[in-house]
């Protein structure tokens, strides 16, 4: 998780520090910012704090702030777009006392944030969801670990009201679908028994939560786990056979629960437009695909702040090219996987944004 940690005084950026160490240690990326003139450590300085949200609110997957709640409230609001696309924003006090989940708790991943910085520093974490505070699961949570889109989306509400007032809500997977391992181990660390889709008619239950491609007939309130449409950035060596690409990529969509068969388009640098490999696996897979230009990689890496390596940087001109070319086709801000390497290739996959919630915000 790319994470901005954000102090306003001098004891604020001790604890951002120490902070930044313990979540460095689980695979989380920290870039830490102090208020100028109270940055004892040499972080990355900041006059006005609304310019830099303004500047940065998209760039991140998540934000810890150290100062008051009411500061985070109004700095942020502007920003503020919907829940399935909002950053997680945890707030804590200087002393580390607490860790407050403040937005985006379940698919932002607020919550998990607040309870690892409880573990790795000793604050207690403040979550007010109910389904949390209930020890239930829910279902949002589960769409985000399996990587599954929420549909409708409007029925969350209802689904997670149910299980919070205590109503029998039933999760089923149809077995179709690929990974099955991945799913039934995920569910179960939540606390979630998946039932056989084949029992949705006949089982008693008050509500559904339907992890499948179809559409069935089910006449309580229910609502479905889909698979996302991926767009997949890939990065490559020169004259990489196609049969390694494709086991780069069929190995990187199975990382996430998901399969080959999702992929929805693939983009990469015009300086393998003529990779005869990967124009074979475009081809193979028949997907739309873009090559993108340097430039419009480079801004890309500059938006989102991606890891550049300078051996790509000196072969291509550009650091990021998998990341960068991912993020780009799926017109998105979030990554499913991060650049990953694999034999002569790199692979990164984002959500192809969702229709749906561009005509949620356009209402």
């Amino acid at each position: 998780m790319k994470l901005a940690v954000i102090s306003v005084t001098n004891q604020g950026a001790k604890l951002a520090n120490q902070l930044a160490d313990q979540l460095r240690l689980v695979g989380h990326q920290i870039e830490l910012f102090a208020k100028e003139g109270r940055n004892p450590l040499g972080h990355a300085s900041y006059d006005s704090l609304s310019t830099l949200i303004s500047k940065s609110f998209s760039r991140y997957e998540g934000f810890i702030f150290i100062m008051a709640t009411g500061i985070v409230v109004r700095v942020i609001a502007p920003y503020i777009q919907d829940k399935r696309i909002d950053p997680a924003v945890v707030v804590m006090d200087e002393q580390g006392q607490y860790a407050i989940s403040l937005l985006a708790g379940h698919i932002g991943g607020a919550n998990e944030l607040c309870e690892m910085i409880g573990h790795r520093i000793g604050a207690i974490p403040v979550i007010t969801t109910a389904t949390d505070v209930g020890k239930k699961p829910a279902a949002d949570v589960l769409a985000v670990k399996l990587n599954r889109d929420i549909q409708p989306f409007s029925a969350l509400k209802q689904i997670n009201g149910a299980i919070v007032h205590g109503d029998q809500v039933r999760f089923f997977i149809d077995k179709r679908i690929p990974n099955q391992e991945f799913y039934t181990q995920t569910a179960e660390k939540l606390g979630i028994r998946l039932d056989t889709i084949e029992d949705v008619t006949t089982a008693r239950y008050d509500a559904a939560v339907l992890v499948t491609d179809e559409t069935l007939a089910v006449n309580k309130p229910h609502l479905y786990l889909r698979s996302i449409p991926l767009a997949v950035g890939i990065g490559c060596r020169r004259d990489t056979p196609v049969a390694d690409i494709l086991a780069a990529v069929t190995a990187a969509c199975q990382s996430i629960g998901s399969t080959t068969s999702h992929i929805a388009m693939i983009g990469s640098t015009v300086v393998k437009q003529d990779e005869v490999g990967l124009l074979a696996l475009i081809e193979q897979l028949a997907v739309p695909s873009h090559f993108f230009s340097n430039e419009e990689l480079q801004q890309c890496i500059d938006e989102y702040q991606l890891d550049v390596s300078s051996f790509v940087q000196k072969q291509i001109g550009v650091g990021n090219v998998c990341a960068a070319a991912a993020i780009l086709m799926g017109q998105t801000n979030k990554l499913l996987l991060p650049k990953t390497k694999y034999k002569n290739v790199t692979v990164a996959i984002a959500p192809v944004k969702s229709q749906s919630l561009e005509s949620d915000q356009a209402v």
